[in-house]
């Protein structure tokens, strides 16, 4: 570690970036693996949102923090993180290989913070002793939801040791939506058509498996519905080969990650998130600032999202049936449709990005 690092001076206020306004911000760097899920909409916000709070953001990691683990890629991406660091009184970093990096170039021996955003959901007895490492050295750790916070406690971080910080998405993105027919056109697809959509990583806790059964039960009524899959992750092969294996395979879409996701929302009747487990809930949210009708699992993660039958529909988990019949209803009835998502969409608000910025301020003042 160098001097530098360990002997730093104080920022004065005429060392600090200004912004067009004119006021002074205390800069801050933000550490981040490449990454196309809910963790770059958070960093996305924080850097949209930070300068409104006093400070003055500044990316860095995706260009040198691999994926995966490796001894000489991650001894090169700690060297690189400790020269960039030097600009900076301190770092706020994002997810867990972005917290080994950190862990391993600061220690105790500069002011950092980690924040979680993935169930971690791992057996390992040696990754979750990598977690606990990781957890010894931030000075403060944050989760974006109290699932997320109970998988690092059930990992043996010390719950004393993690505060919740709610995730949520830039509402923003979400206030001029494409028109729903000009999407069609775009996708090939008839006015008419019903589309069932799920947006997310492609893991087994998403449950996407479970959508693809419960489209078995919505071909016997709906014959020309769709189902519509956007994502990616290690699921991906288990799930073509399930669709390859049921009964209107050229029914189901794979998009891959589609980074214009409110295109998707725009197209689709209804979104199903038939998750086992969940630890923020993107899509659902995204979801409800689109308007978009919603069934998803009772599951802790969705029902601080949805009130049932009031702002969307709530299925037991495991239960093909259950989601069908509740999609069913959602297409066979447009008033209802209608009227949970025109109320889903007066609570959107809660779910701002900038709440999370706001709560996330005064942390950094303690570093």
């Amino acid at each position: 570690m160098s001097s530098l690092l360990l002997e730093r001076p104080t920022i004065v206020p005429d060392e600090q970036p200004a912004f067009g306004d004119g006021r002074e911000r205390t800069p801050v760097l933000i550490v981040v693996r490449p990454s196309s899920s809910g963790m770059l909409r958070h960093v996305q916000g924080l850097i949209k949102y930070l300068p409104e709070f006093g400070y003055a953001p500044t990316l860095t990691g995706p260009e040198f923090i691999r994926d995966r683990a490796g001894l000489i890629a991650d001894s090169r991406a700690v060297r690189t993180l400790r020269e960039r660091a030097d600009d900076f009184p301190f770092v706020h970093c994002h997810g867990v290989r972005a917290g080994w990096i950190c862990a391993w170039a600061f220690r105790h021996e500069y002011p950092w913070m980690w924040t979680v955003h993935h169930l971690l959901l791992s057996k390992s007895a040696l990754v979750r002793a990598l977690w606990r490492w990781i957890a010894r050295y931030p000075r403060v750790i944050t989760a974006v939801s109290e699932q997320v916070k109970a998988g690092l406690t059930q990992g043996g971080v010390p719950e004393t040791r993690i505060e919740v910080v709610p995730g949520g998405i830039d509402l923003e993105r979400f206030e001029k939506l494409p028109r729903r027919d000009a999407m069609r056109e775009q996708f090939f697809v008839p006015p008419d058509r019903p589309i069932l959509l799920c947006v997310g990583r492609f893991v087994r806790h998403k449950g996407f498996d479970i959508a693809i059964q419960a489209m078995e039960r919505v071909w016997e009524v709906l014959p020309e519905a769709d189902l519509w899959l956007a994502g990616d992750g290690p699921d991906n092969t288990r799930l073509v080969k399930l669709v390859a294996r049921c009964r209107r395979p050229h029914h189901v879409r794979f998009f891959g990650y589609w980074s214009a996701v409110e295109e998707l929302y725009a197209a689709a009747d209804v979104l199903l998130a038939p998750a086992r487990d969940a630890g923020l809930g993107l899509s659902t949210m995204e979801a409800i600032a689109c308007g978009l009708p919603i069934v998803a699992t009772d599951i802790p993660a969705m029902r601080r999202l949805i009130a049932h039958e009031r702002t969307g529909l709530i299925v037991p988990p495991e239960n093909p049936d259950a989601l069908a019949q509740a999609a069913l209803r959602l297409l066979q009835d447009p008033a209802l449709a209608s009227r949970l998502s025109q109320n889903a969409l007066r609570t959107a608000e809660r779910f701002h990005i900038r709440h999370t910025v706001e709560q996330t301020a005064p942390l950094y003042k303690r570093l």
